[in-house]
């Protein structure tokens, strides 16, 4: 189906800028199916690289990623996204160790992400200069408005650390925040959770967080070791 294809290309193009180990088969025959569940995800090294930042991720995971989409009624119901267990390792680039073969896929990853920002800049320009009457709205773009207006995200189990041993070796540092839930809800103008329908113009989004701490420690003891050993951690 052509609306699935598109929701799986969309996706895969999402998530392939942040996830390691993503099975786009399992994806698209999850979407197909209405229910799609992937487990054990691990973070890329460069997640972060775009937000033009000198820091990188020495170890991310996320335990469970659930989408539900209800296919028969996308106009009545919500697209449901839930990521279960968001850990995330962020430490001083510096501290990486280099990787020939890691920066060639990185840069060639990169090369192609340009590549589909021009052709996607190219595809809007000759779209500005289609008549009136060929730029309608068509069926696949409202529906896609749609979902989005509605589409309601849930993650629990967040844990973010920052380890810096570099700009001050002889006292390392480490700070994070934990959050037992953050979601992301569509409402009406009186923040009372609602499906949004075609015609509204305005929507609200209610964010809500749920158990936040932060904390900082002076002296503390750095996260080497494998994955598990830091995951558990």
């Amino acid at each position: 189906m052509v609306l699935e294809s598109v929701v799986a290309d969309l996706l895969n193009r999402f998530l392939g800028d942040y996830v390691e180990n993503l099975n786009k088969s399992q994806l698209k025959l999850g979407i197909w199916g209405g229910n799609v569940a992937l487990d054990n995800l691990q973070i890329k090294e460069n997640a972060l690289s775009e937000l033009d930042v000198p820091f990188k991720v020495k170890v991310g995971q996320i335990d469970k990623l659930t989408l539900k989409i209800p296919w028969k009624n996308l106009y009545g119901e919500a697209v449901v996204a839930t990521l279960e267990g968001l850990y995330l390792l962020i430490v001083p680039g510096a501290s990486i160790k280099y990787d020939a073969e890691k920066e060639e896929k990185y840069l060639q990853d990169n090369k192609q992400k340009e590549l589909a920002r021009i052709e996607e800049a190219l595809q809007k320009a000759a779209e500005k200069d289609k008549p009136k009457e060929e730029k309608k709205d068509t069926f696949l773009e409202k529906l896609a408005t749609q979902v989005i207006k509605n589409v309601q995200v849930k993650i629990t189990g967040i844990h973010v650390k920052y380890e810096d041993d570099i700009t001050d070796p002889q006292h390392p540092v480490s700070l994070g925040m934990t959050l037992g839930e953050l979601s992301l809800l569509t409402t009406n103008e009186n923040w009372i959770p609602s499906i949004l329908n075609e015609a509204e113009k305005m929507i609200y989004k209610l964010l809500c967080l749920d158990s936040l701490s932060v904390y900082w420690n002076v002296q503390s003891k750095m996260c080497y070791g494998s994955r598990e050993q830091i995951l558990v951690m």
